[in-house]
C-alpha cells in the first residue's frame, strides 16, 4: 500500500497523478465500486498530505 507520509513533495504529486490515471482507467474498464472506493481513499490521503505539507511550508509554526 502506498503511504503518502513517507514521500517527498515531488513524489507525492507524481504518485497522485498515477493514482488518478489508474482510477480513470479502472472506471473505463468497469471496475467494481469497492476498487473505486479504495482508489478514492488513496487519492484523498495523498491530497490531504500534499495540502498538509503546503500549509506547513507556508507557516513554519505548524
Amino acid at each position: 500500500m502506498l503511504d503518502p507520509r513517507v514521500l517527498d513533495n515531488h513524489e507525492l504529486d507524481a504518485e497522485l497523478a498515477v493514482l488518478r490515471r489508474g482510477r480513470d482507467q479502472s472506471m473505463d474498464e468497469g471496475a467494481d465500486d469497492a476498487a473505486l472506493a479504495e482508489a478514492d481513499r488513496l487519492i484523498a490521503a495523498f491530497e490531504n498530505e500534499i495540502e498538509s505539507m503546503r500549509k506547513a511550508a507556508a507557516d513554519p509554526e505548524i
